[in-house]
């Protein structure tokens, strides 16, 4: 979607020469009640110089021309970027409405706090659709309509748990030695899922604000952070997994088994934010939506990492 298609283009321009009181009669004689006056926007050869609120010429009075009480310092969007800009600058700064412009700063519209919060909305419906892999939704539709378009990603996800079983069955044997490891299993799992949601999370929205940005200061940043994660986690994990076998169980590997706990977690958290932050970036590549990573497909590749960080350790380690 682009700005000019979302852009209102009711509005009135005023000149600086302007005297105040022949800029109050053109807001009288051309207002109707499509047009957006409460900030009036001023004008050299179509090129915006600066914005008037409509309260600053009510009580202005002549001789004072517009260019005295114009402010010349305003917030605007071009009309070629994105219009998740659009949206933030009308939020950051807090304003009714703020100009779009050409590159030569021609005024051609502009984008209201209203349409802004209208496009916030249909953004966030559109991520949850994605993000829970379904079409677009209509809440009127039939049962049977709605289970058809949820049914391909269902089976996929029931193909793709195929893969998860696969590395369990490969690590057999692991399993019947060390069966203490499925108790940790789930940890390992949700943390890995957890910490690769969040370095994902950021890097869509990192991508949407800025399709062309430069992601290597992200990338850096989000590895340094997914590090210093990975390290607290993994001594926690380390002392609960220690605490809880010693409780638990008599065994003398209690400190090996909760080594393997610690180290699986701590690697296979600095894989999740790892693969959280370049996925969206290779699906951009592949020119597939980054957005739709949020669901199965990360899902399933962190599962299977996950667990095949996990065994590979134990078996290296306990074995």
């Amino acid at each position: 979607m682009k700005l000019r298609e979302v852009m209102n283009t009711h509005i009135l321009t005023l000149q600086p020469t302007m005297d105040v009181k022949d800029a109050m009669k053109k807001v009288v004689k051309q207002s109707n009640d499509d047009t957006l006056i409460d900030i009036l926007y001023v004008t050299d050869q179509d090129q915006l110089v600066g914005v008037v609120d409509l309260k600053e010429l009510i009580i202005a009075r002549s001789p004072i021309t517009i260019e005295a009480i114009m402010r010349k310092n305003y917030h605007f969007v071009f009309e070629d970027e994105p219009v998740s800009k659009a949206i933030d600058t009308v939020q950051k700064y807090d304003r009714i409405m703020i100009p779009i412009l050409s590159k030569t700063k021609t005024l051609l519209g502009v984008i209201t706090a209203e349409m802004a919060l209208d496009l916030l909305a249909e953004e966030t419906l559109e991520d949850y659709h994605k993000l829970a892999s379904l079409n677009e939704y209509d809440v009127h539709s039939k049962p049977l309509i709605r289970s058809k378009k949820r049914l391909p990603w269902l089976l996929l996800l029931l193909g793709l748990s195929l893969i998860t079983a696969s590395v369990l069955s490969f690590f057999e044997a692991t399993l019947q030695t060390v069966i203490i490891l499925v108790l940790f299993q789930p940890m390992i799992l949700d943390s890995a899922g957890n910490i690769s949601t969040q370095s994902l999370a950021k890097a869509i929205l990192v991508i949407n604000d800025d399709p062309d940005a430069d992601m290597k200061p992200f990338i850096i940043k989000e590895l340094l952070i997914g590090l210093m994660n990975s390290t607290f986690l993994a001594l926690v994990g380390f002392t609960f997994s220690f605490i809880f076998l010693w409780v638990f169980q008599s065994q003398n590997s209690n400190i090996m088994v909760s080594f393997t706990v610690g180290l699986a977690l701590f690697v296979a958290l600095l894989v999740g934010a790892v693969t959280g932050a370049f996925v969206p970036m290779i699906l951009r590549k592949l020119k597939i939506d980054p957005s739709v990573a949020s669901g199965p497909f990360m899902t399933t590749l962190n599962d299977v990492i996950a667990l095949t960080i996990y065994f590979s350790l134990a078996t290296l380690i306990l074995l």
